[in-house]
């Protein structure tokens, strides 16, 4: 419920800003196809939903460790959806982080089939959900707060029966949204903070790539791993952490072959008349 609240907080914003105050206004002649919005907003909710279940099967030093191996599922997508074909550099690195997750697998004193495989769900979703955003924000040109207006209605939508089935009968019987009354400051801090993390995620992505997201990501993950190991004490057995060294290599070198590939790439420099000819050519197609 609370991930349904930082949704709706977003739903609301987005269309203040986009509908009503218009200043993110929607360009319409950019239509975004139906299925790229349901299956984005069903795929952050599944991200948002599935993500909470981990926790109470793992410890988070190793739920951690797993969403390292996020790199290899956006691999994965990025070809089969047709947005980045793979170098062997690239297959090479996500060879290295597949191992890696392997060993530091092996070596985790806690590990749980069901914990494993409710994140290996909620990376997966995660995953579809960069990569789909990407495809949004860049190929159909839309801008963050354009997209949220779309997303965030049809995520709520998704969650709101997630909700129904699982969340609120409990939360009825508990008595739970009391603390709505008793806390209104409290949710609506939780609320906003939804809004500005997922406007942050899409201003970033649309300003870099969704592999800069996991790279920032991987970086906050690695302090998690530390902190709960020095300040939680939990177990983090020799083995595992030679997994999630490696993982941290493989991953640091697969940011590295990113970043020389992007520089790599011939910038195509358009002349201003060829530009003007390309864009009259583009107005004529679509009064034709």
């Amino acid at each position: 419920m609370n991930q349904a609240l930082g949704m709706g907080t977003t739903s609301v914003a987005s269309f203040l800003c986009v509908r009503v105050f218009k200043t993110h206004p929607i360009d319409e002649s950019k239509p975004v196809p139906v299925s790229n919005l349901v299956v984005l907003g069903a795929t952050t909710a599944l991200a948002l939903c599935l993500g909470q279940y981990p926790y109470l099967y793992l410890t988070v030093a190793f739920i951690q460790m797993l969403k390292a191996f996020s790199p290899t599922y956006m691999v994965l997508l990025l070809y089969c959806m047709g947005v980045e074909q793979p170098s062997r550099k690239v297959i090479g690195c996500v060879l290295g982080l597949s191992l890696c997750t392997a060993v530091a697998s092996a070596g985790e004193v806690n590990f749980h089939i069901i914990g494993v495989s409710f994140m290996v769900a909620a990376s997966l979703s995660d995953a579809v959900r960069l990569v789909v955003a990407q495809r949004v924000l860049k190929n159909h040109r839309l801008r963050p707060m354009e997209t949220l207006s779309y997303m965030s209605p049809a995520c709520l939508l998704w969650m709101v029966p997630f909700a129904l089935l699982t969340e609120i009968p409990v939360a009825l019987r508990n008595d739970s949204f009391r603390l709505l009354a008793d806390h209104p400051l409290i949710f609506a801090a939780s609320g906003c903070s939804g809004f500005f993390v997922n406007i942050s995620s899409f201003l970033l992505v649309k300003r870099t790539s969704s592999m800069t997201l996991k790279t920032m990501t991987m970086a906050r993950n690695g302090g998690l791993v530390l902190f709960s190991a020095a300040a939680m004490g939990e177990a983090v057995s020799p083995l595992e952490a030679a997994g999630y060294s490696g993982l941290l290599f493989f991953f640091a070198l697969y940011a590295c072959v990113k970043q020389q590939e992007a520089a790599a790439k011939p910038k195509v420099v358009v002349a201003p008349d060829e530009a003007e000819r390309l864009c009259t050519e583009s107005q004529a197609a679509q009064r034709g």
